[in-house]
């Protein structure tokens, strides 16, 4: 299993920092060669995708990555740069 944070940034035209803060978990699925992934909303207001759980091929990186990817493509968090802390506090 692993967790993460994925925190989106970036600056708005009135100078002010801009930020938007998800918690990702990760895991093997039941099915053999698939990996699944939830998302959680850290920050009010952050957008989410239709739904908050995704199932991959491969294994649990593979479902980290696509969640992190599916939420950077959110039309909400469009001009955002994302970092993983594979560490959360």
């Amino acid at each position: 299993m692993i967790n993460a944070t994925l925190k989106l940034t970036r600056t708005a035209d009135d100078g002010a920092e801009m930020f938007r803060k998800y918690y990702l978990v990760a895991d093997f699925a039941d099915v053999r060669g698939q990996g699944k992934a939830s998302i959680i909303p850290l920050s009010v207001g952050a957008p989410m995708p239709d739904t908050d759980h995704l199932t991959v091929k491969g294994g649990e990186n593979e479902a980290l990555m696509a969640a992190a990817d599916v939420i950077k493509c959110l039309p909400g968090n469009a001009g955002f740069a994302a970092k993983i802390d594979f560490d959360p506090s």
